[in-house]
This record gives structure tokens, sequence and C-alpha cells, in this order.
């Protein structure tokens, strides 16, 4: 009885606390609708879900949710089309909404740290979208055409559990920084090296066993990161990339370095 009598306190507290959230968020949103206001932070408050209200702020361009308790977001997202800022990491979210690809002017989007086993479709509609992050989740695969995403500066996928990149990565050109250190890859795709605005890539804790020759086709790359990969060499090739600075390869069973990389003026291979 005692033990009963502790999980109803329990819950007594759970449910007080998520009601006070939410009526704190009712206050804020009433707040900003009253002011016209173009930004709104409804962050680390423990709110278990969204108040309608909030879709009705269309003037809204920054929306952040992030650490929440918030394990859903309604369809009525896509009624914000001004936002261009959108962050809802660190909450429970397991499904976005398909729907996603109708925030047209979208340019930063954050869904971090959450438990998302895949990103909806349409979000390879977001023809604006800059940066994108959706590190430490439960992805698998990414969509078919994340490649239409040209707009692309920065893309965070590490810590997920990818074991395959589509082809269409390659055709993101304006990319600079592509994380995807912390997944399942067994091998990285030559298409990327097609990214020739690249300027970081990071592959570390993957499952590498080479690197593509024609990763000495990148035109800016400065940092190379592969450390904790099966790795034993590299391609020689990679020394005519004028741009690279530093080569990060701890954790990896080398065997042998060519000597081109080794006399490159400039360069930095760490294996310590």
């Amino acid at each position: 009885m005692d033990k009963d009598i502790q999980l109803e306190e329990a819950a007594k507290i759970y449910f007080g606390r998520a009601k006070k959230a939410f009526e704190e968020a009712l206050r804020k949103i009433k707040k900003a609708s009253a002011n016209n206001a173009p930004e709104l932070d409804l962050s680390d408050m423990e709110l278990c879900e969204l108040p309608r209200e909030l879709f009705l702020l269309k003037n809204l361009e920054k929306l952040v949710l992030d650490g929440n308790k918030i394990t859903c977001v309604q369809e009525e997202i896509a009624c914000l089309n001004k936002l261009r800022h959108l962050s809802i990491s660190g909450n429970g979210i397991m499904i976005l909404p398909k729907n996603l690809g109708k925030l047209k002017k979208l340019e930063r989007l954050y869904v971090g740290y959450n438990t998302i086993s895949e990103l909806p479709d349409s979000i390879c509609e977001l023809r604006n979208l800059k940066m994108l992050n959706a590190a430490g989740n439960l992805l698998t695969a990414l969509p078919r055409d994340i490649g239409n995403i040209k707009s692309l500066l920065k893309l965070s996928l590490h810590d997920n559990m990818l074991v395959s990149l589509p082809k269409s990565i390659g055709n993101l050109k304006n990319l600079k920084k592509l994380f995807l250190d912390n997944n399942n890859l067994s091998s990285a795709p030559t298409v990327l090296s097609n990214l020739n605005c690249l300027e970081e890539l990071s592959l570390s804790g993957n499952e590498l066993k080479r690197i593509p020759k024609e990763f000495s086709d990148f035109k800016k790359l400065r940092e190379l990161l592969l450390d904790e990969n099966q790795l034993e060499t590299l391609p020689a090739g990679l020394a005519k990339i004028a741009s690279l600075n530093f080569i990060g390869l701890c954790g990896n069973p080398v065997k042998s370095i060519p000597k081109e990389l080794l006399n490159r003026t400039g360069l930095i291979i760490d294996r310590d």
C-alpha cells in the first residue's frame, strides 16, 4: 500500500508540474500574440505538449522548444509558415510531422537529441534550409532525395545509427561542414568528393576500412577526421588537396602512411 501511495504522490507531482508548465507556456504565447512578436522561447519548461494557441502566431519567425518533454509535434506546425528558425532539440520526439516541408522559409532546423528514427521525405522540400542538425537520434538512413536541399551549408548527423548514405548527398554543392561521426558506416561513398565547397568532414567512430581515392578531388577541405575506424592506410592523393591542414587518425590500425602525405608541408596527421 505504501508503494501505491508513493506512486500516486509521484503522479500528482508530475501532472502538477506539467499543468504549471502548460499554463506558463500559454501565458508566454498570449504575450507574444499581443506584441506580434517574431520570436518565442519556450525552452526548458518541462512542457509535455504544445498548446494549440501556439499555431495561431502567424508572424513567428523563430521558435525554440529545446529541453522539454515533448513527444509529438502536431501537423499544425505547418501553419507557422514564416518560420526561419525551429529548434526542438533535447525532447522525447519519436516522429516528426510529415508536412514539415511546408515551412518553405525555414533556414535552420535543430531536431537533435531526440529518439527520431527517420526524417520525413518532405524535409527535402526545404529549399532555403542552411543548417540541419539531427544528431543524437536513431536514424539508420536518410531520405533518398536529401540532395535536393542545395542551400545546406552545415549538416550534423553524428551520434546516429546510419549504415549508408543516399547517392544524392553528393548534390549538396554548397555544403561546408558535414558531421557523420559515431554512426555505423562501413564505407565512405565516393559521391562525397563532389562536395566542392566542403571544408570539414568528420567520419570518426565508424567502421571504415578504406578511404576512396576520389577524396583527393576535394577542393576546399581543411579538416578530415577519421579517428576510431579500421583504416590501415590513406590514399596518397590526399596530399594534392592544397587546403588540407589536418587529418585525424587516432584509434586506427594504421600500418603505413604514404610519403606524399608525410612530406606535405603544413599538413598535420594526428595518430596519437
